[in-house]
């Protein structure tokens, strides 16, 4: 979700570009660096396979220009853009792309041979956010109607039949000559920041102001996000994902990709230590309590944790470690520097996508009274356990 910082009066946005694999999703995104005035413009970073497709993601950090009067409220608007994976054995990387995002441009490919891969694509956007309990209806999107200048591209009104079920904006785009796309990306922050006021995110005051005007060439963009970002996104590149993930890539990817090297001086510090190094030095309820790991502003929260989980109140104890989680996460993402969503700090603490959502969805099953044993309520304190220790060594 959109990140509000009262301090520096900065609104940080996460969009995201998703649809299937060769579709223009990166194309795009390099257009929009490419119109981006070079001394303000963020670092495009992108890692592709040898058949030119994104492997993990690619990021774009921009600002909105404060010269064109692009303010909400008195804050400065600050944009994330990212790409997904086109494949389907990285899905699990799509998932964690995902995972807190305000806006999405779904880039069909308007070829008629590629219309199944826009479909399942788009099913897969829906099933991969219900199960992070959003609906595709709820988040502002717009539909980039791709590659319009195939002599094969089926019919606008055909492809929205199939498609635009929402009634989305539907904009028809070239991605290799930036055609439409810049005109897709402002229609998407117009309509994220106006759902994001629509939300209350900025409280009772105040109103959205005017689009962006990113494609005119007199209104620069102000500074890019900065080196915390493209350092958070240089280390999920190396860590990216787990070994689960990986082996699922050699099995049934055509080719093995090669992952980039991360100099040591840009290598991000990960924890060096197990559970095993810290035991248990206090017994709640006859057992070993791990409170003594925390912080003492943490420990009651873990005991009281460890008693529900006693008292076999299983959802109770996963819903207080959610709230340790996120507290963990949240302080340990501020001690890296990761001026970002606290989520994609997680590979700077060794943590991979798929552990990740694995507690994210006995999360999910605890709120949703779904059935839950005592291997998720350990699923979900280990995960807590994890990031504290990560936290002391990062």
């Amino acid at each position: 979700m959109a990140q509000v910082n009262p301090l520096t009066r900065e609104l940080l946005v996460k969009l995201v570009y998703y649809g299937p694999g060769l579709g223009g999703k990166t194309t795009s995104l390099q257009h929009v660096h490419q119109s981006s005035p070079a001394e303000t413009r963020g670092q495009l970073v992108s890692l592709a396979t040898p058949v030119d497709r994104t492997l993990y993601f690619d990021f774009l950090p921009l600002r909105a220009p404060a010269a064109a009067g692009y303010i909400v409220r008195d804050y400065h608007v600050r944009l994330q853009l990212f790409t997904v994976p086109g494949q389907v054995y990285f899905n699990a990387t799509r998932k964690l792309v995902l995972t807190g995002v305000d806006g999405i441009v779904f880039v069909a490919d308007s070829q008629r041979e590629r219309h199944d891969a826009n479909l399942e694509s788009l099913e897969n956007l829906v099933d991969n956010l219900e199960e992070q309990g959003r609906a595709l209806d709820e988040i502002p999107w717009v539909l980039q109607l791709n590659k319009r200048d195939l002599p094969t591209a089926m019919a606008v009104e055909e492809l929205e039949r199939s498609l635009n079920v929402y009634g989305r904006p539907a904009i028809e785009t070239i991605a290799t000559s930036g055609e439409g796309v810049m005109e897709a990306l402002d229609t998407l922050v117009r309509l994220t920041l106006e759902d994001l006021e629509a939300r209350g995110t900025f409280g009772e005051e105040g109103r959205v102001s005017a689009p962006p005007e990113f494609e005119s060439e007199g209104r620069s963009l102000e500074s890019q996000i900065g080196a915390a970002s493209e350092a958070i996104w240089r280390a999920s590149v190396a860590k990216s994902v787990d070994a689960d993930m990986a082996s699922e890539f050699e099995s049934e990817a055509p080719t093995t990709p090669s992952t980039p090297v991360v100099p040591p001086s840009e290598a991000p510090r990960r924890a060096r230590t197990t559970i095993e190094t810290f035991p248990p030095t206090e017994l709640v309820g006859g057992a070993p309590s791990w409170a003594p790991l925390f912080d003492t502003d943490d420990q009651a929260l873990v005991r009281s944790i460890e008693r529900a989980m006693a008292d076999g109140s299983l959802a109770e104890a996963i819903t207080r470690t959610e709230q340790l989680v996120d507290g963990l996460l949240s302080r340990v993402s501020t001690a890296l520097g990761a001026a970002t969503d606290p989520v994609l700090s997680l590979p700077l603490l060794g943590v991979g996508g798929a552990r990740w959502l694995t507690y994210r969805r006995v999360v999910r099953r605890a709120r949703s009274g779904g059935p839950l044993d005592q291997r998720d309520a350990l699923e979900a304190l280990a995960m807590a356990i994890e990031l504290r220790l990560a936290g002391r060594f990062a």
